[in-house]
């Protein structure tokens, strides 16, 4: 029978086990905080801390809307983050210094299989930056007067074919009207007298073309001669934010009597006492 002998592991290849162990082992660790983390561990999440306020109307009449500007989360967050709804009360009529509370609700089964809790839910906050209306005509600042002055220049150039074609009724059906001239006459400021309606300015233009007119009742025979229109250029919603959009802005001819010559100051205020007196105080802008 031979004589069995037992090696001694080598100090290199006992110092290279312990180091295979020790790195199985911190995978294993790794592995488990991994697990532990993604699976485990509640997280505090916090749903106001990154909402964005945003204010539309005028002091005394605001309204708010709330949203997450937030988009950097992990996808576990941001999945649960989809889930938040924002709720404002009072979110009527609202002015500057008002206290208002911003509350949520979110996938509560959600929020516990990911492990998170939800922290801020609630949050209030006080209404600023609402724009104020305007007391009178002379608290209107003169750069929101040259705006409105350039934006009327504007108006007029862009759709002036359109006013051409379609405002200028007394011309013959085939007849293409020429612009002529058209002149400024008059700006206007309503101030409105209740907080449902909007403080507005107008800008009054005549508007010249000629064109060729039926001067014969029994048979077509055709005269250019020239028409006059007058014609308003309609801001909305002036404040002071001092705004003009887009969307406020629009022109309509003034439908007026045979006998108003609106060109003669009387006549103008006493048109616009009847279409505008009673919703609005009228005051000229110099």
């Amino acid at each position: 029978m031979s004589d069995m002998h037992f090696k001694v592991p080598s100090k290199d290849a006992i110092k290279s086990k312990m180091i295979s162990a020790l790195c199985l082992a911190l995978i294993i660790l790794s592995l488990y905080t991994t697990c532990y983390l993604l699976f485990f561990r509640t997280t505090g999440v916090d749903i106001t801390k990154d909402i964005e306020i945003l204010y539309r109307g005028e002091d005394g009449s605001g309204v708010v809307s709330v949203r997450n500007k937030n988009l950097n989360y992990n996808q576990r967050i941001q999945e649960f983050m989809d889930t938040v709804e924002y709720k404002v009360t009072p979110n009527k009529n609202l002015k500057n210094g008002d206290k208002i509370k911003i509350s949520t609700t979110y996938d509560e089964t959600l929020a516990s299989r990911y492990h998170i809790n939800a922290i801020n839910v609630v949050k209030e906050v006080t209404v600023e930056g609402l724009p104020v209306r305007y007391e009178n005509v002379k608290q209107i600042p003169q750069t929101l007067l040259d705006e409105v002055k350039d934006n009327s220049k504007k108006y007029l150039e862009k759709n002036m074919s359109s006013i051409l074609s379609d405002d200028f009724t007394a011309f013959y059906f085939t007849s293409e009207p020429e612009l002529e001239n058209y002149r400024f006459m008059y700006r206007i400021f309503l101030n409105a007298k209740d907080d449902e309606s909007k403080d507005k300015i107008l800008d009054i233009y005549s508007i010249t073309a000629k064109g060729e007119v039926n001067v014969s009742n029994k048979e077509e025979k055709l005269e250019t001669k020239d028409e006059t229109i007058y014609y308003m250029i309609t801001y909305n919603e002036i404040n002071t934010s001092g705004k003009i959009l887009k969307e406020d802005i629009y022109g309509e001819k003034i439908i007026v009597s045979g006998k108003q010559n609106l060109q003669k100051e009387k006549d103008f205020k006493n048109y616009m006492s009847h279409k505008y007196g009673k919703q609005y105080t009228i005051e000229k802008i110099e």
